[in-house]
């Protein structure tokens, strides 16, 4: 796809929630950069970034609501270290590398050492939604159909391996050309954006 088409595909599979989406983006970024650790922030914070609350409107379900995911509800809501631990090896800015994935996950693996890929890739898309993408039950069928992707390869280690570099080879994502200012919000958060495309009922 090329930048434009990713922008239509957005608007037409999505025209209801775009707005939402995009605040959601922007509280995530607001309650990143007010901090400098996870941990700091209070638990509805938290919980809002996680996808897990009940406290605010619909909108924090968009890009994976985590609710689900009792365990997962229980760490973020205990403040649990290592998951904070994760996030900060995630920079706000710049080029994300492997070697910043790799450093995250052995944090994040200290608390969910199996296949939590759902709920890793929900923080990290709302820390840098410009890279990546939280994939879910909802959002993958097709996803992994036109990215070429093996559900088997939906693990920690596949999800940098064909999921993010194939990501980073994306026309779409190597040259985006914002034309407006709703355009260049989307940018700074276009590989996120892909769950307005992907998502499904």
């Amino acid at each position: 796809m090329t930048w434009k088409e990713f922008v239509s595909k957005i608007r037409s599979e999505d025209a209801h929630g775009l707005d939402r989406r995009l605040k959601v983006i922007d509280i995530a970024k607001e309650l990143f950069g007010s901090v400098e650790h996870f941990n700091i922030l209070e638990s509805d914070k938290r919980k809002y970034i996680a996808g897990v609350t009940t406290k605010y409107q619909e909108d924090w379900r968009y890009f994976g609501s985590m609710i689900g995911r009792g365990d997962f509800v229980h760490e973020i809501t205990v403040n649990n270290q290592n998951i904070s631990s994760a996030l900060d090896q995630i920079p706000l800015n710049g080029q994300i590398t492997k070697t910043h994935y790799d450093n995250f996950v052995k944090y994040f693996t200290k608390v969910f050492s199996g296949n939590y890929v759902g709920v890793a890739s929900r923080l990290l898309a709302m820390k840098r939604p410009d890279v990546f993408y939280c994939i879910t039950s909802k959002n993958q069928k097709r996803f992994c159909k036109d990215f070429n992707v093996s559900r088997s390869e939906i693990n920690y280690k596949g999800y940098w391996d064909h999921i993010i570099e194939r990501i980073y080879d994306s026309e779409w994502w190597l040259d985006p050309i914002a034309l407006t200012k709703k355009e260049q919000k989307i940018s700074d958060a276009r590989a996120a954006f892909l769950d307005a495309i992907y998502y499904e009922e």
